[in-house]
């Protein structure tokens, strides 16, 4: 199951539960085998806090104060999701319910007093009613001006900051900002082909094709391609890559070359490069080296293909 980030499409879809029974919050006594009753627990210097039915924390003779509801949000939000307990909070808030969040690995969980359930449930029933109606913001795809581009440079430091070769922290600034930044100025560089995503007057994605060769065919290298972080997974890139498909093919051009994932790219169309002719700059590569042959692919292209001198920086 994949989980949701985007924040209207949470508060959409979330489906309140209410649990039955009450649960308290309790202090589970040092060296004592954990009951199997406990719902969660949370070690901290101090101690152990655990959360469990009210009748099992009498039975185990602990002492509490607060005695809640438990209400469970059916939607499956990705843990890095912004956003989801601050609105369901701020809106228990303004109906003067104090809450306590659990995060599980699929679902959001709630403990409010006992007393205000039945209003808690309201309230974020008409949450999720609020954004169902709310319309989405658009998305704008466009092409990138002179003025984007510190936009879109900072854009890029931020989405490849974690090194998608190793996974670990990039060092100094992003080689894709660099490759960018060096793009906009090469000879190869083809306006058409850089293409921002807008969302709410902010550019949230970007990508930029340029030209490319197999021996003097002329085709489109595609790359970078970058979402700012918190939108990744939201069809943003998707988004991109087939208004980038659309122009190539409206301009002609026969053949669009990248390195990335197959899974993802096969969506769209790509194979891998070496199964049409087309050999990879570096031979590693292997599959992850890919190319879309267009409507006016000629076919019988054989050859090493040749990125824009910037990617000589990689």
């Amino acid at each position: 199951m994949t989980a949701e980030k985007n924040l209207q499409a949470l508060l959409a879809g979330m489906h309140p539960i209410q649990r039955d029974g009450e649960y308290v919050y309790a202090l589970w006594p040092h060296g004592r085998l954990l009951a199997a009753g406990i719902e969660a627990a949370v070690r901290e210097a101090e101690g152990l806090t655990v959360v469990l039915p009210r009748a099992e924390a009498d039975r185990q003779g602990l002492t509490y104060d607060f005695v809640g509801a438990w209400i469970t949000l059916e939607i499956h939000s990705a843990l890095e999701a912004v956003g989801l307990t601050a609105a369901v909070s701020r809106a228990l808030t303004e109906a003067r319910i104090s809450c306590n969040v659990l995060a599980g690995f699929h679902h959001d969980h709630l403990l409010v007093p006992v007393a205000d359930a039945p209003r808690a449930m309201e309230v974020l029933a008409e949450l999720s009613a609020h954004n169902r109606q709310a319309p989405r913001p658009e998305l704008l795809l466009r092409s990138e001006t002179p003025e984007d581009r510190d936009a879109i440079i900072a854009l890029a430091a931020d989405a490849f900051a974690m090194s998608p070769a190793t996974g670990l922290p990039a060092k100094g600034e992003p080689v894709e900002a660099k490759v960018l930044r060096a793009l906009f100025g090469a000879k190869e560089y083809l306006p058409r082909f850089s293409l921002v995503a807008v969302l709410e007057g902010e550019i949230v994605g970007h990508v930029i094709s340029s030209r490319g060769w197999v021996g003097d065919h002329e085709l489109l290298g595609l790359g970078p391609i970058g979402v700012t972080p918190r939108l990744q997974r939201q069809g943003i890139g998707s988004a991109l890559v087939n208004e980038t498909i659309a122009r190539a093919n409206a301009a002609g051009e026969s053949g669009i070359a990248l390195l990335g994932s197959p899974d993802y790219y096969s969506r769209f169309g790509f194979v891998p490069a070496a199964s049409l002719g087309v050999q990879a700059p570096e031979a590693d590569w292997g599959d992850h080296f890919q190319l879309l042959p267009l409507a006016l692919w000629p076919g019988g292209v054989r050859g090493m293909f040749r990125y824009a001198e910037p990617f000589t920086l990689l």
